[in-house]
């Protein structure tokens, strides 16, 4: 069980890397984002449809970078 505040807090976070997501250029398509706990790890998550390509450019790095910081801005 979490508390709203700690609910809250997961919401903007996933909402971070999904929105940070949706505007850059070379990030993968998201799929789905949750704030349902699924098992002892996460408390949410965001899952997005996954590159068959492995290697990638420095702008898709930086892009994916940039994407993973986005759930920590949305929470400050």
């Amino acid at each position: 069980v979490i508390s709203k505040q700690e609910r809250r807090t997961v919401a903007y976070h996933e909402a971070g890397h999904a929105v940070t997501g949706w505007f850059l250029e070379h990030t993968d398509p998201l799929l789905k984002v949750t704030i349902v706990p699924r098992g002892t790890a996460a408390l949410g998550f965001a899952q997005y449809v996954p590159n068959e390509n492995l290697l990638m450019t420095k702008e898709q790095l930086f892009d994916m970078t940039c994407m993973t910081l986005g759930g920590r801005a949305a929470e400050k």
